[in-house]
C-alpha cells in the first residue's frame, strides 16, 4: 500500500509560521495559492517578526532600521506598533534615522474631474501617525532628495502638500522640483504655497468665549528663492499669471531670452 506523499502544504499553520520566521524567504509565500493563503492571513505580530529578522540579518548597522522597515508594503501602522515592541533593548531605537519611503507616495496622481482630495486619504493618516508617535524617530520629509513633496504636488494633493510643508519639507530640493512641476500646472496658488511662508491670523478667546485678540498675519521668509529658471519655465507654459507674480511680486528678473519670449 503507497503511503501519500507529504509536502509543505501539509504542514500545519503553526509550523509554515515557524519556518519562515527562520528562512526568511521572500518567495515561500508564493510557492502555491493555499501557501499564499495562509501568509496573506498572518497576524501584525508574526509580519513585525519578519520584517524585523530580515532587516537585523546579516546587518550590524541598525541606524538604518526603520528606513528599512518602512519600505515593506507589509509594514502597516499595525505592524510598525508590533515591531516598535519587539525591538531588542540594546537597541536604542528613538535614537535612530528614519526616512520617508517612496512606496507611500508612488502611486499618487491627481484626481480626475472636480474631485478632491481629502484628509483621510492614504498616505496621510500613516503620516500622522509615524510624526505623532513617540516610538518612532522623527522621520525625515525630504529624504530621497524631496520625493514626497514632488509627487505631493503633482498630484495636487493639498491636504499632503500642507502637512509635508509643516514638517518641514523643502521646495528647494532637487533645483526647486516642486515647484516646477506646480508651475507646469498653471497653479498659482500652489506655487504661491510652495514658495511663501505666512504666519497665519491666530484668535484668543477669554473665559467667556469671546474673542479676545487677534494678532496680525506677520510676512516671514519665503521657503525658497524664486529664481530665473522658474520664471522661464512659467513663461514657456504661458502661465501669465504665475509669471506676473514672479517679477512684480517676487521681483524676479528676466534675462534677455525670457525677456523677449515675454514681449512676443
Amino acid at each position: 500500500m503507497c503511503m501519500p506523499s507529504l509536502g509543505i502544504e501539509s504542514l500545519p499553520v503553526e509550523l509554515l509560521y515557524e519556518l519562515q520566521l527562520y528562512a526568511l524567504s521572500d518567495s515561500l509565500p508564493f510557492t502555491s495559492r493555499h501557501i499564499f493563503g495562509i501568509f496573506s492571513s498572518t497576524p501584525s505580530s508574526f509580519r513585525a517578526e519578519y520584517i524585523l529578522g530580515r532587516v537585523l540579518s546579516g546587518s550590524a548597522d541598525t541606524l538604518d532600521l526603520f528606513t528599512r522597515a518602512l519600505r515593506y508594503p507589509l509594514c502597516t501602522q499595525e505592524v510598525l506598533e508590533s515591531l516598535c515592541r519587539q525591538i531588542p533593548s540594546n537597541i536604542h531605537h528613538t535614537h535612530l534615522g528614519c526616512d520617508l519611503p517612496r512606496r507611500l507616495f508612488r502611486s499618487l496622481a491627481p484626481k480626475v474631474g472636480a474631485l478632491q482630495w481629502k484628509e483621510r486619504e492614504q498616505p496621510l493618516p500613516f503620516l500622522r501617525y509615524l510624526y505623532d508617535s513617540p516610538m518612532i524617530p522623527a522621520p525625515n520629509t525630504n529624504a530621497h532628495d524631496g520625493y514626497a513633496l514632488t509627487k505631493a504636488v503633482h498630484a495636487k494633493f493639498i491636504p499632503l502638500i500642507q502637512f509635508l510643508l509643516d514638517h518641514g519639507a523643502s521646495p528647494e530640493r532637487k533645483n526647486c522640483l516642486a515647484v516646477m512641476v506646480a508651475i507646469r500646472q498653471k497653479d498659482l496658488s500652489l506655487v504661491k504655497l510652495l514658495i511663501e511662508r505666512d504666519d497665519s491670523p491666530y484668535e484668543s478667546s477669554g473665559s467667556s468665549g469671546q474673542k479676545k485678540s487677534k494678532r496680525k498675519r506677520r510676512k516671514l521668509e519665503d521657503r525658497v528663492e524664486v529664481n530665473r529658471e522658474m520664471l522661464k519655465v512659467a513663461v514657456r507654459c504661458d502661465a501669465r499669471d504665475i509669471v506676473d507674480y514672479l517679477t512684480r511680486e517676487k521681483g524676479c528678473i528676466p534675462d534677455m531670452q525670457t525677456l523677449h519670449a515675454m514681449l512676443k
